[in-house]
């Protein structure tokens, strides 16, 4: 009877079977697509006002800690892209707060601050993305419904003042005006920070 002989397997030849790790790759890199597709998903594009003191938006130690709310030039509020009622926001707010305090329990972690009144509201922060074009009276519904459903964590969406980008007088198109004409140093000079 004659030998059959033996046919060396990948490992034996010195040689790496690359299968496994294509694969990994090609999981990780739809991973990441998924996660920044969903990221992106709360980021409406709007105009925002300009602010003087603006500070640089630096995420929550957890992002599950933040609410982002957009409300375009029309007073439309758009949440992960899709525009509601203040009655749809009203239920949506109530929703999350219910889930941060879920998550806050499961953490041992307090998800309300009680005031001295005995009155509590949620530690869930909501930003707030409104164009600066938006009828402030828009802006203020949606801040009776957040006072309404306990929320007192608000930040407000702003871009920084930047001189020197656009044109010969050093204003950027359109700060000038909504900035009521007068440089950021007038702005210092006149007790701003």
């Amino acid at each position: 009877m004659a030998r059959k002989k033996k046919k060396p397997d990948a490992t034996e030849s010195g040689e790496l079977d690359m299968t496994p790790m294509i694969d990994i790759v090609f999981n990780l890199l739809v991973f990441f697509m998924v996660i920044t597709d969903l990221t992106q998903k709360d980021l409406v594009d709007l105009t925002l006002p300009i602010a003087y003191m603006a500070q640089e938006d630096k995420p929550q130690e957890l992002e599950d800690d933040r609410i982002i709310l957009n409300v375009d030039k029309f007073g439309q509020i758009i949440w992960r892209s899709q525009r509601r009622t203040l009655g749809e926001l009203r239920t949506i707010l109530a929703a999350q707060k219910n889930l941060y305090q879920r998550k806050q329990q499961r953490k041992g972690k307090e998800a309300f601050k009680v005031f001295p009144n005995g009155a509590k509201a949620t530690k869930l922060y909501v930003l707030l993305r409104a164009d600066k074009d938006t009828p402030w009276q828009h802006v203020q519904w949606l801040m009776t419904v957040m006072a309404q459903e306990q929320f007192y964590k608000l930040e407000f969406a702003s871009s920084k003042f930047v001189k020197g980008i656009s044109d010969s007088s050093g204003w950027v198109s359109g700060e000038q005006e909504s900035l009521g004409g007068i440089s950021q140093e007038a702005f210092k000079a006149k007790g701003g920070q």
